[in-house]
């Protein structure tokens, strides 16, 4: 019986670690190579109000409206995401201008993520991969709904690299009024 719990537990073990060793289970590691991301077009121009200071607190989004654009510095120092506040998109598409510097580390590229409020909670919409040398890159998310509250979050891979830029996101509004043309 004693041989028969030392084969077993044998067995078992020697499957654990080929597991281990094979990478067992759907997980793909995200490559941050430029081959595999589709990155916004270059160019545009990020502005922030007078008094606004473009270097936010450390792990943090800040925030201001200028009117009908969203204005955000942040500095992330191993933090996965950070997130605005919600506001309404005032049209259909809301155009993100970013840029972001990862301090000369490897890391190539950060997202913008886009959110949508629902009744049970949060969905995701889409993203946006803008590059991490202070290249100013334009994306544009499209189909939203007017009547329906957005948020935006700033992501990157890696647990050990820090990432500071900025974004303007426009049009926007924090309570629902369409911003002015």
């Amino acid at each position: 019986m004693k041989r028969i719990v030392r084969l077993v537990s044998l067995a078992l073990a020697l499957t654990m670690c080929a597991a281990l060793l094979t990478g067992c289970g759907p997980f793909k590691r995200i490559d941050d190579s430029e081959e595999e991301i589709e990155f916004v077009a270059d160019g545009g121009t990020i502005t922030f109000p007078e008094g606004f200071s473009p270097v936010g607190r450390r792990n943090s989004v800040e925030t201001v409206m200028m009117d009908s654009t969203l204005c955000a510095a942040f500095t992330q120092i191993s933090v996965s995401s950070r997130s605005t506040d919600y506001f309404y998109p005032g049209s259909d598409t809301l155009t993100v201008v970013a840029q972001g510097d990862a301090g000369g580390s490897m890391l190539k590229s950060f997202r913008v993520n886009l959110w949508k409020r629902t009744d049970t909670g949060t969905e995701w919409v889409d993203t946006l991969y803008f590059r991490t040398d202070n290249t100013v890159g334009t994306g544009t998310f499209t189909g939203l709904d007017t009547n329906s509250r957005y948020r935006l979050s700033v992501a990157y891979d890696g647990s050990t690299t820090s990432c500071t830029g900025s974004l303007n996101a426009s049009p926007v509004s924090p309570d629902g009024a369409q911003p002015a043309a």
